[in-house]
Protein backbone atom coordinates (compact mmCIF):
# COMPACT_ATOMS: atom_id res chain seq x y z
CA UNK A 1 0.00 0.00 0.00
CA UNK A 2 1.32 3.82 -1.23
CA UNK A 3 2.27 5.36 2.13
CA UNK A 4 3.46 8.78 2.21
CA UNK A 5 6.63 10.23 4.22
CA UNK A 6 5.28 11.02 7.65
CA UNK A 7 7.35 14.14 8.86
CA UNK A 8 7.30 13.91 12.73
CA UNK A 9 10.28 15.96 13.13
CA UNK A 10 11.38 19.13 14.47
CA UNK A 11 14.99 20.43 14.72
CA UNK A 12 16.93 24.34 15.59
CA UNK A 13 18.71 25.30 12.49
CA UNK A 14 19.24 27.98 9.88
CA UNK A 15 18.66 28.14 6.41
CA UNK A 16 21.84 26.50 5.32
CA UNK A 17 23.66 26.58 1.97
CA UNK A 18 22.43 23.28 0.82
CA UNK A 19 19.70 23.35 -2.23
CA UNK A 20 16.16 24.30 -1.43
CA UNK A 21 14.18 21.49 -2.25
CA UNK A 22 10.66 23.56 -0.66
CA UNK A 23 10.44 26.93 0.41
CA UNK A 24 10.48 27.62 3.73
CA UNK A 25 7.04 28.95 5.19
CA UNK A 26 7.13 32.74 5.46
CA UNK A 27 4.76 33.16 8.26
CA UNK A 28 3.24 30.95 10.76
CA UNK A 29 -0.02 28.80 10.54
CA UNK A 30 -2.98 30.71 12.13
CA UNK A 31 -3.13 28.74 15.31
CA UNK A 32 0.84 28.96 15.93
CA UNK A 33 0.23 32.56 15.25
CA UNK A 34 -3.08 32.95 17.36
CA UNK A 35 -0.09 31.18 20.41
CA UNK A 36 2.54 33.21 19.89
CA UNK A 37 2.51 36.75 18.00
CA UNK A 38 1.36 38.66 21.14
CA UNK A 39 4.44 36.93 23.15
CA UNK A 40 6.07 39.79 25.44
CA UNK A 41 9.78 40.35 24.97
CA UNK A 42 10.49 43.46 25.63
CA UNK A 43 11.86 42.91 28.95
CA UNK A 44 13.51 40.12 30.63
CA UNK A 45 11.88 40.52 33.60
CA UNK A 46 8.56 41.00 32.37
CA UNK A 47 8.97 37.71 29.98
CA UNK A 48 6.40 35.29 31.21
CA UNK A 49 6.96 31.75 32.71
CA UNK A 50 6.21 29.00 30.27
CA UNK A 51 5.25 25.97 32.21
CA UNK A 52 5.28 22.77 30.20
CA UNK A 53 4.14 20.40 32.82
CA UNK A 54 0.65 18.53 32.54
CA UNK A 55 -1.29 20.57 35.80
CA UNK A 56 -2.14 20.40 38.58
CA UNK A 57 0.99 18.32 39.57
CA UNK A 58 0.06 14.74 40.83
CA UNK A 59 1.03 12.39 42.54
CA UNK A 60 -0.56 8.58 41.90
CA UNK A 61 -2.26 8.42 45.12
CA UNK A 62 -4.10 11.61 43.53
CA UNK A 63 -4.40 10.95 39.79
CA UNK A 64 -7.84 10.95 38.24
CA UNK A 65 -9.41 12.91 41.70
CA UNK A 66 -10.55 16.27 41.55
CA UNK A 67 -10.44 18.41 44.58
CA UNK A 68 -14.38 18.88 45.90
CA UNK A 69 -14.70 22.50 46.26
CA UNK A 70 -13.83 23.99 49.81
CA UNK A 71 -13.91 27.49 51.77
CA UNK A 72 -10.24 28.39 52.07
CA UNK A 73 -7.98 31.10 53.16
CA UNK A 74 -8.71 34.73 50.63
CA UNK A 75 -6.15 36.39 51.16
CA UNK A 76 -2.48 35.83 49.47
CA UNK A 77 1.14 35.85 51.44
CA UNK A 78 3.17 38.86 51.17
CA UNK A 79 4.73 39.68 47.61
CA UNK A 80 8.52 37.70 47.52
CA UNK A 81 11.78 38.39 45.41
CA UNK A 82 12.58 35.17 43.54
CA UNK A 83 15.55 34.52 41.24
CA UNK A 84 13.89 33.29 38.02
CA UNK A 85 15.80 33.14 34.90
CA UNK A 86 18.81 34.10 36.18
CA UNK A 87 17.02 37.52 37.23
CA UNK A 88 15.91 38.32 40.39
CA UNK A 89 12.70 39.63 40.39
CA UNK A 90 9.37 40.28 42.72
CA UNK A 91 6.28 37.77 42.37
CA UNK A 92 2.72 38.16 43.55
CA UNK A 93 1.43 35.28 45.09
CA UNK A 94 -2.45 34.52 44.80
CA UNK A 95 -4.36 32.97 47.93
CA UNK A 96 -5.04 29.36 48.33
CA UNK A 97 -8.79 29.91 47.33
CA UNK A 98 -7.60 31.25 44.22
CA UNK A 99 -5.29 28.63 43.29
CA UNK A 100 -7.93 25.67 44.41
CA UNK A 101 -10.30 27.32 42.08
CA UNK A 102 -7.95 27.69 39.15
CA UNK A 103 -6.94 23.91 39.67
CA UNK A 104 -10.48 22.77 39.69
CA UNK A 105 -11.62 24.77 36.31
CA UNK A 106 -8.85 23.59 34.75
CA UNK A 107 -9.34 19.69 35.46
CA UNK A 108 -11.10 18.02 33.11
CA UNK A 109 -11.47 14.82 34.54
CA UNK A 110 -14.94 13.18 35.40
CA UNK A 111 -13.20 11.45 37.88
CA UNK A 112 -14.42 11.66 42.19
CA UNK A 113 -14.23 14.41 43.51
CA UNK A 114 -12.27 14.37 46.93
CA UNK A 115 -11.81 16.45 50.22
CA UNK A 116 -9.12 18.91 51.19
CA UNK A 117 -7.65 17.45 54.12
CA UNK A 118 -4.72 20.58 54.25
CA UNK A 119 -3.14 23.03 52.35
CA UNK A 120 0.23 23.87 52.60
CA UNK A 121 2.29 26.74 50.80
CA UNK A 122 5.31 25.03 49.60
CA UNK A 123 7.57 24.63 46.20
CA UNK A 124 7.98 22.81 44.14
CA UNK A 125 10.12 22.05 40.48
CA UNK A 126 8.25 23.22 37.58
CA UNK A 127 9.45 22.47 34.09
CA UNK A 128 9.77 25.33 31.85
CA UNK A 129 10.67 26.41 28.28
CA UNK A 130 14.13 27.90 29.77
CA UNK A 131 14.42 24.74 32.31
CA UNK A 132 13.63 23.56 35.41
CA UNK A 133 12.71 26.22 38.06
CA UNK A 134 11.54 25.56 41.92
CA UNK A 135 8.26 28.41 42.49
CA UNK A 136 5.89 28.78 45.21
CA UNK A 137 3.29 26.29 45.06
CA UNK A 138 0.25 25.63 46.77
CA UNK A 139 -0.39 21.97 47.89
CA UNK A 140 -3.38 20.48 48.37
CA UNK A 141 -3.62 17.38 50.76
CA UNK A 142 -6.68 14.59 49.73
CA UNK A 143 -8.64 12.88 52.17
CA UNK A 144 -8.60 9.80 50.67
CA UNK A 145 -4.78 10.38 50.25
CA UNK A 146 -2.39 11.96 47.80
CA UNK A 147 -1.19 15.46 46.65
CA UNK A 148 -2.33 18.08 43.82
CA UNK A 149 0.17 21.10 43.07
CA UNK A 150 -0.53 24.22 41.35
CA UNK A 151 1.39 27.44 41.02
CA UNK A 152 1.79 30.02 44.01
CA UNK A 153 1.93 33.09 41.56
CA UNK A 154 -0.52 35.38 39.93
CA UNK A 155 -2.22 34.14 36.59
CA UNK A 156 0.08 37.22 35.18
CA UNK A 157 3.67 35.73 35.28
CA UNK A 158 2.95 33.14 32.94
CA UNK A 159 1.67 32.99 29.78
CA UNK A 160 -1.28 30.44 29.02
CA UNK A 161 -0.78 28.75 32.09
CA UNK A 162 -1.75 24.54 31.45
CA UNK A 163 -2.59 24.46 28.18
CA UNK A 164 1.17 24.76 26.79
CA UNK A 165 2.26 21.64 24.44
CA UNK A 166 6.12 20.65 24.59
CA UNK A 167 7.56 19.52 21.20
CA UNK A 168 8.21 15.41 21.90
CA UNK A 169 11.25 15.20 19.10
CA UNK A 170 13.65 18.23 19.74
CA UNK A 171 15.33 17.55 23.38
CA UNK A 172 18.32 19.53 25.19
CA UNK A 173 18.07 23.11 23.31
CA UNK A 174 20.99 25.36 24.46
CA UNK A 175 21.39 29.11 23.37
CA UNK A 176 24.66 30.58 23.22
CA UNK A 177 23.97 33.96 21.75
CA UNK A 178 23.25 33.20 18.03
CA UNK A 179 24.63 29.97 18.27
CA UNK A 180 21.76 26.87 19.23
CA UNK A 181 22.36 23.34 20.20
CA UNK A 182 19.83 20.54 20.01
CA UNK A 183 19.25 16.74 19.76
CA UNK A 184 16.57 16.01 17.70
CA UNK A 185 14.31 12.99 16.37
CA UNK A 186 13.35 12.51 12.67
CA UNK A 187 10.91 9.74 12.25
CA UNK A 188 9.97 8.41 8.67
CA UNK A 189 8.75 6.00 6.16
CA UNK A 190 12.28 4.45 4.64
CA UNK A 191 11.94 4.80 0.46
CA UNK A 192 11.50 1.41 -1.18
CA UNK A 193 14.39 0.34 -3.04
CA UNK A 194 14.93 2.53 -6.46
CA UNK A 195 12.93 5.14 -5.16
CA UNK A 196 15.07 8.17 -4.34
CA UNK A 197 15.89 9.39 -0.90
CA UNK A 198 13.98 12.73 -0.17
CA UNK A 199 16.30 15.41 0.64
CA UNK A 200 15.26 16.84 4.20
CA UNK A 201 16.98 20.43 5.21
CA UNK A 202 16.59 21.82 8.72
CA UNK A 203 14.75 25.36 8.83
CA UNK A 204 14.27 28.35 10.77
CA UNK A 205 12.02 31.04 10.44
CA UNK A 206 12.29 33.68 13.00
CA UNK A 207 9.34 36.50 14.01
CA UNK A 208 9.50 39.27 16.21
CA UNK A 209 8.26 37.13 19.49
CA UNK A 210 8.98 33.54 18.24
CA UNK A 211 11.70 31.25 16.23
CA UNK A 212 9.47 28.77 14.52
CA UNK A 213 11.50 25.57 13.33
CA UNK A 214 10.84 22.33 11.52
CA UNK A 215 12.06 20.48 8.04
CA UNK A 216 11.86 21.30 4.76
CA UNK A 217 11.60 18.08 2.06
CA UNK A 218 11.91 17.54 -1.39
CA UNK A 219 9.37 14.95 -1.80
CA UNK A 220 6.62 12.39 0.37
CA UNK A 221 6.82 9.60 -2.22
CA UNK A 222 8.15 6.28 -0.38
CA UNK A 223 6.81 3.26 -2.95
CA UNK A 224 4.43 0.59 -2.63
CA UNK A 225 7.18 -1.70 -0.54
CA UNK A 226 6.55 -2.87 3.06
CA UNK A 227 8.54 -0.25 4.78
CA UNK A 228 10.98 0.32 7.99
CA UNK A 229 10.77 2.71 10.22
CA UNK A 230 13.86 4.92 11.13
CA UNK A 231 13.94 7.46 13.98
CA UNK A 232 17.40 8.47 14.34
CA UNK A 233 18.69 11.09 16.90
CA UNK A 234 21.26 13.93 16.10
CA UNK A 235 22.77 16.99 17.20
CA UNK A 236 23.09 20.23 15.68
CA UNK A 237 24.72 23.17 16.32
CA UNK A 238 23.00 26.31 14.42
CA UNK A 239 23.18 29.76 14.40
CA UNK A 240 20.44 32.38 14.38
CA UNK A 241 20.38 35.99 12.13
CA UNK A 242 19.96 37.67 15.38
CA UNK A 243 20.35 36.71 19.29
CA UNK A 244 16.81 34.51 20.21
CA UNK A 245 16.87 36.93 23.56
CA UNK A 246 13.44 36.14 25.19
CA UNK A 247 11.92 34.95 21.73
CA UNK A 248 9.84 31.05 22.14
CA UNK A 249 11.39 28.49 20.25
CA UNK A 250 8.57 26.54 18.46
CA UNK A 251 7.87 23.44 16.16
CA UNK A 252 6.23 23.99 12.80
CA UNK A 253 3.46 22.85 15.29
CA UNK A 254 3.59 25.19 17.80
CA UNK A 255 4.59 22.95 20.72
CA UNK A 256 7.41 24.75 22.63
CA UNK A 257 11.26 23.46 22.50
CA UNK A 258 12.35 23.06 25.74
CA UNK A 259 15.89 24.35 27.20
CA UNK A 260 17.93 21.92 28.41
CA UNK A 261 20.43 23.23 31.56
CA UNK A 262 20.20 23.99 35.39
CA UNK A 263 18.11 26.04 37.55
CA UNK A 264 18.15 29.91 36.48
CA UNK A 265 20.06 29.54 33.17
CA UNK A 266 19.69 33.23 31.55
CA UNK A 267 18.20 33.73 28.75
CA UNK A 268 20.05 33.82 25.62
CA UNK A 269 21.22 37.78 24.54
Amino acid sequence: MRRFLLLLAAVLAVAACTPDPAAPPKAPGPKVADLWRDFPVTSALDRPLIVLDPLPLTDEAARGRAPAEASLPGTAPPSRQLTVQGLPRYVTLTSPQDALTALRSHLTTGGPEARIAATELTESAFTTDRGPIELPAWRFRLAEGGTLTWPALTASHFWRLGSIIPSTLVNDLSVDGQRLTATFTVSWGMPCPGTPEPQIVPTVVEFPSFVQIGLRVSSTETGDCDQRVAVPLRKATLSLKEPLGNRVVVDFTGRVVRRAGPPGTPPGT
